[in-house]
């Protein structure tokens, strides 16, 4: 497999090879379920499962962990909001609504989908240990990571200290009590009124980016070969979490391959939940069929930003019917190899979806019009399999297969 991704990291693409030979680990950042779910949350997972699906194809054994941090400040708020339901009750609710989506849209479910609060005694040995390294420090209840101590700080975002500082930076809370600016919470002391658990420094509760990387390391060990998440995310949320994983383990790197989506906009604007501009998957597919929505979502690049205008769902309509009568040709003629090169091609240059896609809409229209070689509808149907699309025969919830 010749493979290329472009790794945050190293800004650049890179020959991928597994840390261990035929196995390969992702982890792969989760949703805070304070709320419902949107179309940008289905485009990172779907790019995500389209990775997944083209490595499985490549004869690997793939581990995909995919977490939920179901404690933070919004929960609580959210909770507080909702006259004291219980926050389990509200990510139970909002899970399901991602699940649901995710199921329709033929997402592969992940092999292990931890909960945060499910690692809480993992995360407070974690903090206890960077403590004693004295590359952390406790100040009433509240635990800090010192960023200045970690000599690569900065590394993922190809910034300085001084550059970070420049930095919006949704971890920079308990300004009175840091000793420097980027220093961030491993732990917070919770007020009486607010979930908490008992540590060694008060009863309190995780910060956001510790939770990641114990979740992480628990699940896949203490180098792995991809993270992945949103473009958002590159700081400070996964910039903490080299910090962190590397200063505890000692081991470097943490990970391999940093992969970052792009963001989906509407009308030119992120979407997001505080915002409140999203589009939801469950009201799209009212009107369209899920793989249509999948089709869509991959027509872009998974690191291009995409902007969702109304009208460009159905805009695809006609290349979407296109595959699935080209396909429901397929016998069981072996497959044409000059079609499986174009397509491999395009996705072993750093996951090339939209190029695929062309090269495969090229072969839908020479099937159609009968001017095609023996074994192109049965290339078309297995490299549309690959890509996830249910009609194809992959396999998925929506083929009423759950498994991982």
């Amino acid at each position: 497999m010749n493979l290329k991704l472009y790794s945050s990291l190293h800004n650049k693409k890179k020959l991928f090879r597994p840390v261990k030979e035929g196995e390969v680990s992702i982890y792969v950042c989760g949703v805070t379920p304070y709320d419902v779910t949107h179309l940008g949350h289905a485009f990172s997972y779907v790019h995500f499962d389209v990775l997944r699906r083209y490595l499985l194809a490549n004869g690997l054994a793939v581990k995909y962990v995919q977490n939920l941090t179901d404690i933070d400040d919004d929960m609580i708020m959210v909770s507080k909001r909702m006259n004291g339901k219980p926050i389990a009750e509200i990510r139970d609710a909002n899970d399901a609504l991602l699940r649901k989506d995710l199921d329709d849209l033929n997402v592969l479910r992940p092999n292990v989908y931890p909960y945060a609060t499910d690692h809480i005694e993992e995360i407070i040995l974690a903090t206890a240990k960077l403590v004693q390294q004295e590359k952390a420090y406790a100040v009433d209840g509240d635990v800090f990571f010192i960023a200045e101590k970690f000599k690569n700080y900065g590394s993922l975002n190809h910034s300085t200290y001084e550059d970070l500082l420049e930095k919006e930076n949704p971890e920079a809370k308990q300004r009175s009590k840091r000793r420097r600016p980027l220093d961030f919470l491993l732990w917070q002391k919770s007020p009486d009124d607010e979930p908490g658990w008992n540590s060694p420094w008060s009863r309190g509760r995780p910060g956001w980016s510790i939770e990641c990387t114990v979740m992480s390391v628990t699940h896949l060990g203490e180098q792995i070969d991809i993270h992945g998440g949103g473009s958002d995310l590159l700081f400070p949320h996964h910039e903490n979490e080299i910090a962190q994983a590397e200063s505890l383990s000692g081991k470097t790197p943490f990970c391999n391959w940093w992969m970052h989506n792009g963001m989906l906009q509407l009308n030119g604007v992120k979407m997001s939940k505080s915002l409140g501009n999203l589009v939801l998957v469950r009201n799209l597919l009212k009107t369209i069929e899920p793989d249509h929505l999948r089709l869509y979502l991959i027509s872009t690049h998974y690191r291009e930003d995409a902007n969702y205008q109304e009208g460009q769902i159905v805009a695809i309509r006609d290349l979407y019917q296109k595959f699935k009568d080209a396909c429901a040709q397929a016998n069981d003629l072996p497959v044409s190899m000059i079609v499986r090169e174009e397509f491999e091609t395009a996705m072993q240059d750093d996951l090339d979806t939209p190029r695929a896609l062309m090269a495969l809409s090229r072969t839908a229209d020479r099937i159609l019009s009968g001017n095609h070689d023996p074994g192109e509808s049965e290339a078309l149907r297995e490299s549309l399999e690959i890509l996830g699309f249910a009609f194809a025969k992959a396999r998925g919830p929506a083929n009423n297969d759950f498994s991982p």
